[in-house]
């Protein structure tokens, strides 16, 4: 398991810094633009910390945030906030339509097996009910190509009660599977000493005509597709493909 995932879940959010409150204003309101108001209760799959999910608790739905990695669970819980979270395994979703909405971010670039991600894909639209609305985003995989060639190392620095936190990422291509081999290293320098991990692992980014067979497969209709959370950031502009898709007539449930 990353690092990021384990050890050192108490630093994610201090290493990957998002515009969670824009994001999440963005999501509410694409929601309620698809007949998913507030009340409505919304699941945040792979909801790492909690904080897209407390925001999106601040605009008035009922979420309940769901992640495989204990630690980051047990950061999320600590926000307090009426979000509830769980540990649990996405492809393995009890099938309740109980869900107005979920919200899943970044998750599905992990998932490297073509039928784990029909399956979780499947799962997904299994928990939705109503008009069903689905917001996700993907690592757009030809953007990517083009940033990681540029810009193949990341590192960050950052100062923290327990120490100094060092971040570096190195990222190589491996075209052939669409794949990223990345190789991370956390190091944490206090008065007594430097403790440190390192971790390789892999991601598999996606296309938008994966994108979209996949969500058709599942039974949901691509209704948008961005480069970011905001309507003005056309798909391609970013190494991001966010989409928003809602069940389609007559959807099998399995």
């Amino acid at each position: 398991m990353r690092p990021f995932y384990g050890r050192f879940a108490w630093a994610y959010d201090l290493l990957v810094e998002r515009p969670v409150s824009q994001e999440c204003a963005y999501v509410a309101t694409a929601l309620t633009k698809h007949g998913v108001a507030a009340g409505a209760r919304v699941l945040d799959a792979g909801c790492g910390t909690g904080r897209y999910a407390a925001a999106l608790a601040g605009h008035g739905y009922r979420v309940t945030g769901v992640d495989l990695a204990p630690d980051l669970v047990a950061v999320a819980r600590r926000r307090g906030g009426s979000a509830r979270f769980a540990v649990g395994d996405l492809s393995a979703l009890p099938l309740r339509a109980v869900y107005g909405a979920a919200l899943c971010r970044g998750v599905l670039n992990d998932v490297l097996d073509d039928d784990v991600r029909r399956a979780v894909m499947r799962a997904l639209a299994g928990v939705l009910t109503g008009p069903g609305v689905l917001v996700l985003d993907v690592r757009d995989w030809y953007a990517t190509v083009q940033r990681k060639t540029a810009e193949p190392v990341h590192e960050r620095t950052v100062e923290t009660e327990r120490g100094t936190l060092i971040f570096r990422s190195e990222t190589r291509l491996e075209p052939a599977t669409r794949r990223l081999l990345i190789s991370e290293r956390h190091a944490l320098v206090t008065r007594s000493g430097t403790e440190s991990e390192a971790y390789e692992f892999v991601m598999r980014c996606w296309t938008r005509a994966e994108l979209d067979a996949s969500l058709r497969q599942a039974g949901l209709a691509l209704v948008a597709l961005r480069g970011g959370y905001d309507d003005a950031v056309p798909a391609g502009a970013t190494d991001r493909l966010v989409a928003i898709a809602a069940r389609t007539p007559g959807m099998l449930r399995s």
